[in-house]
């Protein structure tokens, strides 16, 4: 799924306009962006942890790590989620 994807999937899902969609995905993307360069480590409860790593020569490493929350629904097969 890439980012237009993502955006018809946000409108159908939420019931709102594709442009609405755009303006949230961009809106929350520019968020991550922004704090991330800052150093800022993310949590968003029941999903999970964005940060960023610096490994040994130096490179900042963006990472992602996901909540219980989230790791238990991608680990529950669809029959039993009901």
């Amino acid at each position: 799924m890439n980012r237009s994807d993502f955006v018809k999937a946000v409108a159908a899902e939420k019931g709102i306009s594709s442009r609405q969609a755009y303006n949230s995905v961009n809106a929350v993307m520019d968020t991550l962006r922004l704090l991330l360069s800052k150093g800022e480590k993310i949590e968003i409860g029941g999903f999970g942890t964005f940060e960023v790593l610096t490994d040994l020569r130096g490179v900042h490493i963006p990472t992602f790590k996901g909540g219980k929350a989230l790791n238990r629904v991608l680990n529950t097969p669809m029959d039993e989620e009901k």
